[in-house]
This record gives structure tokens, sequence and C-alpha cells, in this order.
């Protein structure tokens, strides 16, 4: 709780400490007062799983309050545990961007295009999961967060979801280990120091991927927010 606290002060204008990343800090000032009633919440890693090279994260955090209690967490990560990776590989291309509908109580407002982390997700109110990914061991540390804003970002219920990675406030995991996917007995340990460079024909397949998940995730605002506008003016 005291981190929330210094987190929220910080973004309200006061001073972050000298081990924080100032430049990043910046950028999440910026997004704080873009929202409307921002806070900073708890942010909870529930599930870690690495596939063909990349690695991905499924995250709870709660859609109000600040913390979500232990017996609640047991139970979704029971049921997260038990999702086929395709479905989290799904859900994080879809979260490419931060932003999500919801509900009052935190349900996602879909018509479609749902997976099982949705599923799970709006089987509790009032909290939230979403799944990010990595494309490589050099990115892997932008998902060791435990601390998120959130706030509206659009009337009536366009809100942005942005977490905030242990490294610009000072906490870095050195290690991060992910359930691998390709291998079930095995895990996949990353760490700060292993930068060795994708091949190239493994960086097209990554760009072709994240070129896919951005057409997507383009699409799908389309369809949610652009095609309804229409719709009324026609």
């Amino acid at each position: 709780m005291d981190k929330i606290k210094s987190l929220t002060s910080i973004f309200e204008g006061g001073i972050a400490p000298e081990n924080y990343d100032g430049k990043a800090v910046k950028k999440l000032v910026k997004i704080w007062n873009k929202l409307e009633n921002p806070r900073v919440v708890k942010l909870y890693p529930i599930r870690r799983v690495a596939h063909e090279g990349w690695c991905y994260c499924v995250y709870a955090c709660p859609f109000k309050g600040t913390e979500i209690d232990e017996q609640t967490l047991q139970s979704i990560t029971s049921l997260v545990n038990e999702v086929e990776v395709g479905h989290i590989r799904y859900d994080s291309a879809m979260a490419t961007w931060d932003y999500f509908k919801f509900t009052n109580n935190g349900t996602h407002v879909l018509d479609r295009d749902r997976n099982a982390i949705t599923d799970i997700s709006d089987h509790f109110d009032n909290i939230i999961l979403y799944s990010n990914a990595a494309t490589s061991s050099k990115k892997v540390a932008q998902l060791d967060c435990h601390y998120a804003i959130i706030g509206l970002e659009e009337q009536p219920d366009l809100y942005h979801v942005r977490a905030i990675p242990n490294s610009t406030i000072g906490e870095v995991t050195k290690d991060y280990v992910f359930l691998s996917d390709d291998e079930p007995t095995k895990d996949q340990m990353y760490s700060d120091e292993d930068d060795e460079p994708a091949s190239p024909a493994e960086e097209k397949v990554r760009s072709a991927f994240m070129v896919l998940s951005a057409i997507i995730t383009i699409g799908a605002l389309i369809w949610y927010f652009i095609l309804p506008l229409l719709n009324k003016t026609m």
C-alpha cells in the first residue's frame, strides 16, 4: 500500500527517486494526466509461459480498489493454469494497446472475439485479467510488473490499463522464469544478461506476427468504435 501511495504521489506531481527511470516516469505521468479518475493498483502476474521463443504473462488487477484478496487470487490462478496457450497468445494480441471497454463492474464489453482469458476475467466482479507478450529475452523485462495505472480514457466505457515495469521504479528482478509450452517439463529462465541476437529468420517471423497483431487490433478498434459511430450518422 505504501508503494501505491508513493507512485500516486509521483504521478500527481511529486519527485521520483533517483533510482527510477525518469524518462519512463514522464511518459507514465502523461498517461496519468489524460485519464479520468486514474489510480495505481496492484498488478498480479498469474501465469508465465514461453512458446516458440516468445514469452507471455497473464495478469490480474482490481477494477475497483487497489488489491485482490489471496483467496480470489488462488481461484483465478487455478482457472488460468488450465487455459491453453493459444488463448493467452490471442489475448495478448488483442491487448496490444492496453485499451479495454468495461461495464461498471469490470466486465468486458465484447460482442465477439472472446477467449478463455476474457471469460475468466468476467467470471469475477471488479477484477480484470489480460495478457501481454515479449518477443525476445531483451524485452522480457517489460513483463516484470507488479503495479499498473488504470483510468477512464474516454466516456462511457473505454479504459486504459498500463502496466508499470519494475525496472521503471527501481525494483528490477534479475531472472524471469516462464513455463515452456514446447517442453512442458522444462522451465525457461531469462535474465537481463540474455542478450543473444535473434537470427534474421526469427526476426522476420516476429516482425510478421507484430504486424498481424497490429492489424487485428486496428480492425477490432474500427469494428468496436468507428463503425457504431458511422451507423449512428447514417
